[in-house]
């Protein structure tokens, strides 16, 4: 019997479903040690050639050998999705849970306002915020905020966040630093970008309690 048969029949023979099973389980939680060690696995020159030796030595140039190829991916894709599945939903919980923390169902913009001028009234004295309200045609008002500065209405498009607002007080519409405020944004935010990441992932109602905001701190 030539070697390629002999090889055939032998792998055949071993590679039983139960028995693939069997090694990928016991070994899927070594996997990336493993190619680890092999992307940094370094051979001497003679290595390489007894390697090369031994290659032509076996060559076989058909086995014709079944595929398990899919049963290999089914069983990965179980294991690793029954241990991933866990981690993400713990890791959503806590997500939601911080922003059920930083969200009500709804907020005046006199306290967004406030938690605004806490940041300066220890260090600073007269207008140090910008929060102006302009009201559209269509019954909807855009909010102009900037937590770090006070800016007079002509220059509202400079201000780092603004927000439209509908007559209900949905949030229609958020920007922050020229980024759209909640859509395909990965990474962490802080004070008022957090907040308003967190208002409109809950649906948070802004509600307009006041269009003259009180800006300064102090007695100013």
């Amino acid at each position: 019997m030539e070697l390629g048969n002999l090889i055939s029949a032998a792998v055949t023979a071993k590679m039983k479903p139960e028995f693939i099973e069997k090694e990928v389980n016991s070994r899927v939680e070594k996997l990336i040690v493993e190619s680890v060690d092999r992307a940094l696995r370094s051979y001497s020159d003679t290595g390489k050639l007894i390697e090369k030796a031994v290659e032509d030595a076996l060559k076989v140039e058909r086995l014709d050998l079944p595929s398990y190829g899919s049963m290999v991916t089914q069983m990965l894709k179980a294991q690793i999705e029954a241990t991933v599945a866990p981690l993400i939903a713990g890791r959503l919980a806590e997500d939601m849970e911080e922003l059920l923390k930083l969200a009500p169902k709804e907020v005046k913009l006199s306290e967004i306002a406030d938690l605004m001028r806490q940041e300066h009234s220890e260090e600073a004295y007269g207008p140090v915020i910008t929060v102006i309200v302009e009201h559209t045609e269509y019954r909807s008002t855009w909010i102009y905020l900037d937590e770090d500065e006070h800016r007079e209405r002509r220059d509202k498009y400079k201000c780092k966040h603004s927000i439209l607002v509908s007559e209900d007080g949905k949030i229609s519409s958020a920007r922050t630093s020229e980024r759209e405020t909640g859509k395909n944004w990965i990474g962490r935010a802080h004070g008022l970008e957090q907040k308003l990441r967190a208002y409109v992932a809950c649906g948070t109602k802004i509600i307009i309690d006041e269009d003259a905001v009180v800006t300064s701190v102090g007695d100013y």
